[in-house]
């Protein structure tokens, strides 16, 4: 494995507890810094996995663009926790945007990569959505307005977990099992996020900042570094 990996894995990982635990102490311009930092990181693995593993340019491609995508999305929500409800509510629309058009990058480099893609699992695109309904029927989380938005998020971040799904049933490659757990990751990460934004407890809110914040980078690590385990 390539030995650059390690520093930099370490490197974002030291960031994203840094920034959950500025979170936490309410220290947001403390806490924007280090994310930008850690984000920062994972573009420059998959920069890195580019340039050393070249073979498949048309995967690194849509990878790399996603990536930049979510270190957009991440600007808007890093920008959000900086002003006040009536206007945080327009950068966090544009970063479920955002992070929206990055899942839609990775689920067609790994349909793509796969060769076709199994219909019979489409079924699956409901996972997140109706986990959503059931929270807020649970009175776990509230939408209010945006209810549908979130709904629809949770069916493109679906589909991203079914494509690589989808290359591990053709394809029985460990590559596309780091890409399962990846996604999965992810949803882990945007689980806990909905509950800082939309959540009742205020002590669970500020705690699910280090959930957010580890399980978001590590996710964001394995797609990066996808570009080199795939080759």
């Amino acid at each position: 494995m390539d030995w650059w990996i390690y520093p930099l894995c370490g490197y974002i990982l030291v960031c994203a507890i840094a920034t959950g635990a500025f979170y936490v102490n309410e220290k947001r311009a403390w806490a924007c810094i280090f994310k930008l930092a850690a984000s920062v990181g994972f573009v420059l693995i998959g920069i890195l996995s580019t340039y050393f593993h070249p073979e498949d340019l048309r995967y690194s491609a849509f990878v790399l663009t996603g990536l930049l995508f979510c270190i957009a999305g991440d600007v808007m929500l890093m920008i959000k926790e900086l002003f006040e409800e009536k206007f945080a509510t327009r950068f966090l629309l544009g970063g479920i945007l955002f992070f929206s058009c990055a899942q839609i990058l990775f689920s067609i480099a790994m349909i793509i990569d796969a060769g076709s893609f199994n219909f019979w699992l489409l079924p699956l695109l409901v996972i997140v959505p109706v986990g959503l309904i059931v929270a807020h029927k649970m009175h776990i989380v509230t939408f209010d307005r945006y209810g549908l938005v979130m709904l629809l998020y949770g069916a493109i971040i679906s589909l991203s977990f079914i494509s690589a799904l989808n290359g591990l049933v053709l394809l029985r490659s460990d590559f596309y099992l780091a890409m399962m757990f990846a996604i999965a990751f992810f949803m882990i990460s945007d689980s806990a996020l909905c509950y800082t934004y939309y959540g009742y407890d205020n002590n669970l809110k500020r705690m699910l900042n280090y959930v957010v914040m580890l399980f978001y980078y590590v996710a964001m690590i394995l797609i990066s570094f996808s570009i080199t385990l795939k080759a």
